[in-house]
């Protein structure tokens, strides 16, 4: 393959991924386990037409956003902008700019040879979404603790310990296992973070954020989404599981049920202990999880990507190298 071939397909995989994931990411913090009936009826249209052929199931199967047609994603960016605005360029620019990026689109899709521009045109876009990127990604991974005084349902249920898997599990967890809880927020870029005596509970924009420190314990990602444990509810109202070489943590929209929320926490909590172990010396053959293997997991899934690692700290940074 061309050289420069391959260089746009990687560029445009930059691109859309962090778009998709990026859109992902506000509707579901805005909307819910609503979010589905915001994209579009296309998307889940094909993803029904797509279950005829279940024995060529792939790890994007139950991602509708994942079947969204390319030329309907950028609508649903500037429908959606009061959500994206903060995390992308100009608005106007975008617009402009989006027929030349289709083009780009097609001409790789369709095999057909590119034009000279194309992968400037691309490693420019991607430039100047270096600053909307770290905001939203920083965002993500800038924690806020509530305070345990505040009337809020989860706050209740896994700060104040009352839920019966927070009796249960806390103090176990951190003395037979050496795995530490802890429960925080994060604010998305376009919203207002509450003030301290504020419950978090049923705000758009917000998501909770359960976090286990493993204190020289690892998982596996592809064997703690297998669990039993991570129950049909958590995985409804999951938005991301985040793996780091020392903790696991589990995001969930803080607009959603706050008693199916506290639920799904414990229900994650559950699923961490049973797959908790020695963290044991890498080797070629023992890897947490090899790169080949993690792209056959859930979207939801995030192992070493922007989501997990960069935050306020990680500057300067480059987040697309172009």
């Amino acid at each position: 393959m061309p050289e420069e071939t391959l260089a746009l397909y990687s560029r445009w995989w930059q691109l859309e991924t962090y778009l998709r994931s990026l859109i992902y990411v506000e509707l579901r913090s805005f909307h819910g386990i609503d979010w589905v009936n915001h994209i579009g009826q296309s998307a889940t249209t094909r993803q029904q037409r797509d279950e005829s052929l279940k024995y060529m199931a792939t790890a994007d199967w139950e991602d509708p956003l994942s079947y969204l047609d390319v030329g309907k994603l950028f609508p649903l960016l500037e429908t959606n902008w009061h959500l994206v605005e903060p995390s992308l360029i100009n608005k106007d620019a975008l617009i402009a700019r989006t027929s030349e990026l289709l083009a780009i689109r097609h001409r790789l899709g369709h095999l057909r040879r590119p034009h000279s521009d194309d992968l400037n045109r691309l490693e420019q876009t991607l430039r100047d979404l270096e600053k909307g990127a770290f905001v939203a990604y920083s965002s993500y991974n800038r924690e806020f603790h509530p305070d345990p005084a505040i009337a809020d349902p989860v706050v209740t249920a896994w700060i104040q310990e009352e839920h019966q898997t927070a009796q249960r599990l806390i103090q176990h967890a951190d003395r037979q296992y050496d795995v530490a809880f802890r429960l925080s927020y994060t604010v998305r870029p376009y919203a207002t973070a509450p003030t301290a005596s504020e419950p978090i509970s049923g705000c758009s924009g917000l998501l909770w954020k359960a976090t286990f420190h493993l204190r020289g314990q690892e998982v596996r990602p592809s064997a703690l989404w297998r669990d039993s444990y991570l129950n049909r509810n958590a995985r409804q109202l999951l938005v991301h599981m985040l793996i780091d070489g020392g903790s696991v943590a589990f995001t969930f929209p803080a607009v959603d049920d706050s008693n199916r929320v506290s639920d799904a926490i414990g229900e994650a909590f559950d699923a961490v202990l049973l797959s908790v172990r020695r963290r044991r010396e890498k080797s070629e053959r023992d890897l947490i999880e090899s790169p080949m293997r993690s792209i056959h997991l859930d979207p939801r899934i995030e192992v070493n990507s922007g989501w997990t690692i960069i935050d306020d700290t990680t500057v300067p940074t480059s987040i697309f190298g172009a």
